[in-house]
């Protein structure tokens, strides 16, 4: 058996409280990234607060990972970029200056990062650690919003930073599951922020767009305009507790739940027929109901609108709903539902559509599907931060955020 440790692999593992998701892949001589195998092995064993059962995850990621690289016989990867999520996530604007010299002279990479340092030691609680640090722009003397300061020339350089933190204790955790399972943790990332780098573009980062990636027990938001993070919120709650609500509502077991939601289940019960009936097998004696399909669809719905009408109110608080030029993208497994993007564009009053990861070769009919955002996600945010390592090029704003990836591996 082959192990391959080369910057060319790479295992990308993501946590979630239903399920662990893994992809094997690798990048190819033309800098393109090949899924080599997928491997899915359900877990209840994390929560949107947590670890639960260290166990649990530890035999969910082995397996996942084994499922992954068993359709590429006689290589083993043991590397891998892993994706968190849950309320013990933390994101902040702030901001982080460093005096150049009183006459001014000229920006290098050394003011650049301590001028982020500054903003993190400002802001960041002892008992977290620093996920992202994302600058927004920089300020040199009395000229804002500057891409790329290096080489210019000043008194005064401040960063406008937008950071996303994890408290310390259940990352390091999470790192010894992964590390238990018997795989080396390269790099981990926030969900939301993996789904972005397989799911946006460019040009809709840049015209104004709110990403909802809505996971098993929480709901991620992040906003991009003018390229950079204007804010980033988790919000706790998710596809299982509609999941709950069918399963207590109509007393099913949650595996049939589970499928009523996928399978007959929709956001918009308005556009479902009145008189259309559905067999629901029952708890007692698992004898069946029959019920109405609307039915169904209205305790769906409730739930979905109390999700959106939460993303709704926060980002109407932050005047953000105005710069969606955009519109919204929806992501994660539960986007698929039926009458999603209907509900959504009711209550935002935006366009809405449905975010399908991209970027990658082989198994396109698998990871095509938004339940596979993060986890393709995670591939391009690996070989990113890889690249870093390599050489550092690009222009603006992406050259920056290159040497802060570097940067910020090698500082924490």
């Amino acid at each position: 058996m082959t192990i391959w440790n080369d910057g060319n692999h790479i295992l990308a593992i993501d946590i979630g409280s239903t399920k662990v998701c893994a992809i094997a892949a690798r990048r190819n001589e033309r800098k393109a990234i090949e899924v080599l195998g997928i491997g899915l092995q359900s877990c209840h064993g994390f929560s949107a607060t947590g670890i639960v059962d260290l166990e649990e995850i530890v035999a969910s990621i082995s397996n996942a990972c084994r499922k992954a690289l068993s359709h590429v016989p006689g290589v083993e990867i043991r590397r891998a970029a892993v994706g968190v999520s849950g309320t013990f996530i933390q994101s902040q604007n702030t901001t982080g200056s460093v005096v150049l010299s009183r006459h001014g002279r000229t920006v290098n990479q050394r003011d650049i990062e301590q001028s982020l340092q500054a903003a993190i030691e400002r802001s960041v609680p002892k008992d977290y650690e620093v996920i992202h640090p994302v600058p927004r722009w920089f300020r040199l003397d009395e000229t804002p919003y500057i891409r790329d300061p290096l080489g210019m020339e000043g008194s005064v350089l401040e960063v406008d930073v937008h950071l996303i933190t994890g408290r310390q204790t259940i990352l390091k955790n999470l790192k010894r599951c992964v590390q238990k399972a018997g795989y080396q943790v390269e790099s981990i990332a926030c969900q939301p922020i993996a789904s972005s780098l397989s799911v946006l573009t460019e040009e809709e980062k840049d015209t104004g767009v709110a990403l909802i990636d809505i996971g098993g027990s929480t709901t991620s938001v992040l906003v991009f305009y003018e390229g950079g993070i204007l804010h980033s919120e988790i919000i706790n709650v998710g596809g299982e507790d509609i999941t709950r609500d069918i399963n207590h509502y109509f007393q099913t077991p949650v595996d049939n739940a589970e499928n009523l939601k996928k399978y007959s289940g929709s956001a918009w019960s308005e556009a479902i027929d009145p008189d259309e009936l559905l067999e629901i097998v029952r708890f007692k004696n698992r004898r069946t109901i029959v019920v109405k399909r609307r039915r169904l669809c209205e305790v769906i719905e409730a739930r979905v609108e109390q999700i959106l009408e939460e993303v709704v109110r926060s980002l109407r608080a932050r005047d953000l709903l105005g710069v969606l030029f955009g519109g919204i993208v929806l992501t994660g497994g539960a986007s698929l539902m039926d009458g999603m993007r209907e509900k959504t564009q009711s209550l935002a009053q935006k366009e809405a559509h449905i975010g399908y990861p991209n970027g990658v070769a082989g198994y396109e009919e698998i990871v095509s599907s938004p339940g596979y955002s993060v986890a393709v996600g995670l591939l391009h945010y690996a070989f990113e931060q890889r690249d870093a390592h390599v050489a550092v090029y690009g222009t603006g704003m992406k050259r920056v955020m290159r040497r802060m990836f570097q940067w910020i591996q090698e500082t924490f």
